[in-house]
């Protein structure tokens, strides 16, 4: 599991950095009242000539255009610089003063990378193991805490324990909620019955193609299929095998349409819509044809259409090279004109949509 470099907002990063910076500022205010004057000194190197600089290359950094990509280890880094810089601290007041600077610096540094940051868990685990065995390093050095060595460090593994089990508690949820809402946009794309494009889809991604088609003058071809006689099949047969006609339509139209440009959508009922781009006007005939000849292959038995002893479907097309005076609606009406056209002539045909049909506009 990790964390999309999309997903990283670099403006809340840099907030985020800001506000770190200023709850490190405020507590030297408190940790000065308890040192010893050479021992502000140490302190202060370490805040001001380390620690805050550390902030400000930090905050710099996210202004990258490349910085979302590289968060998880400038995070890490930065986070390991100041625990380290806190250790440094502790070992100069142990030497020269046998004093006993509070180690929590290091929870709260890590902490913060944990759960404001939001680093993920692997780079989690990175920071943590570093970070103890820093910390064990020290208490092995300087008897830092005394009798309490073993149990403060103890305690900064339990704490780094309990954190890691939270980040990865949050990152798999996360996990599962993409993924849910994954599926979720995708069943709200896709008609459940044909698992083809549902009308919203379609009329969706019908205005992008349009709009781009404008910019580049390609062409642009309009088909609406349509099962013949479909409530008398549906009536005599029953509405699991009319569903099983609408699935089969549904499947030979995406066989014929497969071009990642293609828009294959169920346009309601038995009625569908096919949109494709940049096609000449003989290639459209053609594949108008072959929705047509597909049934004829089928050859599956329909006793109750007044045209044929079998399934068949209608086509109405209408074929435009786009220009900016092109509107979907005028190009689904055209295409929609042709196919009443195509039920008037009989059924089980096409029709190409031609001016001295109607003025539709």
């Amino acid at each position: 599991m990790g964390t999309d470099p999309r997903m990283v907002d670099a403006r809340r990063i840099r907030l985020l950095s800001v506000i770190g910076a200023v709850l490190l500022s405020s507590f030297i205010a408190v940790d000065l009242s308890v040192l010893t004057d050479p021992l502000k000194e140490i302190y202060l190197t370490s805040r001001l000539l380390m620690q805050l600089p550390v902030c400000f290359v930090f905050f710099l950094l996210t202004f990258l255009p490349g910085y979302p990509k590289i968060h998880q280890e400038t995070v890490c880094t930065v986070v390991l610089a100041l625990i380290f810089s806190n250790y440094w601290v502790i070992v100069q007041c142990w030497e020269l003063e046998q004093f006993a600077f509070p180690y929590e610096g290091t929870l709260v540094y890590s902490l913060f990378a944990l759960f404001v940051f939001r680093i993920r868990f692997s780079t989690a685990l990175v920071l943590c193991a570093i970070s103890l065995v820093g910390f064990a390093i020290l208490l092995f050095n300087y008897p830092v805490y005394g009798d309490l060595n073993s149990i403060n460090f103890g305690f900064v593994i339990c704490s780094m324990f309990v954190g890691l089990i939270g980040v990865y508690q949050i990152e798999s949820g996360l996990s599962k909620l993409r993924t849910a809402n994954g599926k979720l946009f995708e069943l709200s794309q896709i008609d459940q019955l044909t698992n083809i494009y549902n009308r919203g889809t379609y009329e969706t991604r019908f205005s992008d193609q349009l709009e781009f088609n404008k910019r580049t003058g390609n062409t642009m071809c309009v088909f609406i299929v349509d099962l013949d006689s479909f409530k008398k099949y549906n009536d005599g047969y029953g509405h699991v095998q009319g569903d099983k006609i609408i699935q089969l339509q549904a499947e030979m139209l995406s066989k014929t349409f497969r071009r990642t440009t293609d828009i294959v959508a169920r346009y309601g009922g038995e009625e569908f819509v096919v949109v494709t781009t940049n096609n000449t006007e003989q290639e459209c005939e053609q594949l108008a044809q072959q929705i047509i000849a597909q049934w004829e292959t089928q050859h599956i038995p329909h006793n109750n259409s007044d045209e044929r002893g079998h399934v068949t479907c209608s086509v109405g097309y209408h074929f435009e090279r786009v220009d900016s005076r092109s509107r979907k609606e005028k190009i689904v009406e055209k295409a929609d004109l042709a196919l009443y056209q195509a039920k008037a002539n009989g059924r089980n045909c096409f029709v190409r949509y031609q001016e001295d049909m109607i003025d539709v506009s």
